[in-house]
């Protein structure tokens, strides 16, 4: 970006602040951080804090699968019946509403902090990727975790384009190597025996670039532009969720296994609840 490159001060500021800072466009200046802003930073970490809480309530009750599965929602090999079932697809909803949640949650309150050091503005990580996302373009692209979007946007994908001269063959790129990076920090920050990383985030990433690729070459058809048109957002956002659910296991079960949610329910109150109902 040119802002950094515009001072030293800038330079240093840009690659101290784990969570990016917002610069100016114009001036190429970090934006200052007003009490106005603070204050929504704080309000919205608040509302984080008690949506974490009370999901986490419900699912760490249920071992974090809240309807109850003849299977391991963890397990790499599912048969076509049971990961289209709809009770997988709707606790690998569950997990992936926690997760996207507890990564906003824990991304605002280190952003604050630099807030209040830096005395400047940092953007969101995380932007309602579970009910705002008009595509999976979008989901991938501007509303889930931002930072390593950026990071694999410069690192990888303009690298492959400007080499290739190919977008698909960029998109694929990126997903693959993200798949390999979720592999490898799995493996370091995860120690429970019965974890195993041969290939479920590459499966995983790898299925979503192929999404995406599929959204470049469908995305004007006249069905998925009257979508766009006329349905909700929650509509079409809970539709891009979906095509991505039956296998998001692959990715979210090496966060319930590994202890991550473990982790998050440490900081957070939760609310005991009762033994598991049979759905």
């Amino acid at each position: 970006p040119p802002a950094p490159k515009k001072s030293m001060r800038n330079f240093v500021m840009y690659f101290s602040c784990v969570f990016g800072l917002q610069f100016d466009p114009i001036k190429l200046e970090p934006k200052r951080s007003s009490l106005k802003f603070l204050k929504q930073q704080l309000k919205k970490l608040g509302w984080e804090f008690i949506l974490v809480s009370l999901l986490l309530s419900v699912l760490s009750a249920h071992d974090y699968s809240f309807f109850e599965t003849e299977f391991d929602a963890s397990s790499a090999i599912l048969s076509p019946m049971q990961m289209f079932s709809w009770k997988h697809l709707a606790n690998n909803y569950l997990v992936a509403m926690g997760l996207s949640w507890s990564l906003s949650q824990s991304s605002r309150g280190v952003s604050i902090l630099y807030n209040l050091a830096y005395g400047c503005e940092t953007y969101e990580v995380v932007k309602s990727p579970m009910f705002k996302s008009s595509s999976p373009s979008d989901f991938w692209g501007k509303r889930w975790n931002i930072l390593v979007h950026r990071g694999l946007k410069n690192g990888v994908y303009k690298p492959v384009r400007k080499r290739l001269s190919s977008s698909y063959l960029a998109v694929l790129a990126v997903f693959i190597v993200s798949g390999i990076l979720h592999e490898y920090v799995n493996l370091v920050i995860f120690t429970h025996p019965e974890m195993g990383f041969p290939w479920k985030q590459i499966v995983f990433f790898g299925w979503n670039g192929i999404l995406i690729l599929l959204e470049y070459a469908m995305g004007e058809w006249a069905l998925f532009q009257w979508m766009q048109a006329n349905l909700p957002r929650i509509c079409i956002s809970t539709l891009v969720i979906g095509s991505a659910l039956p296998l998001s296991h692959l990715f979210t079960g090496e966060y319930i296994k590994g202890g991550y949610f473990k982790a998050v329910e440490m900081a957070e109150p939760l609310i005991i609840c009762g033994a598991r109902t049979t759905f």
